[in-house]
């Protein structure tokens, strides 16, 4: 909605930068232009859920969702070294413990 209107108008000869348009383009400029308040509050939108969570959200356990892989076995921030020891992988990949044993903080 905001670059096919200004796309559509250059091949019709608008020559870009404009401050007064002519009446035949004044549809498409002005359906470009909504399309970019569209466009910037889909954009301001995240940034401020982010703000809000990183001042009012919960800070997350070491391991939320009960993940198996190795990467979610150490310390955060990791250490330099990972493991003291080279583990030792006894299960699947992907074998989670079912949703009732994963315990959530909340």
């Amino acid at each position: 909605m905001t670059f096919a209107p200004q796309f559509y108008l250059g091949w019709l000869g608008m020559p870009r930068r404009y401050h007064h348009y002519p009446p035949e383009f004044q549809v498409l400029n002005v359906l470009s232009s909504a399309g970019t308040a569209i466009l910037a509050a889909g954009y301001l939108l995240p940034l401020l859920y982010l703000g809000w969570s990183l001042v009012h959200g919960k800070r997350a356990g070491s391991n939320p969702w009960g993940a198996t892989g190795l990467e979610w076995q150490i310390a955060s921030p990791p250490p330099a070294k990972n493991f003291a020891v080279t583990p030792t992988v006894t299960e699947a990949p992907y074998s989670y413990p079912p949703p009732e044993a994963v315990q959530h903080h909340v």
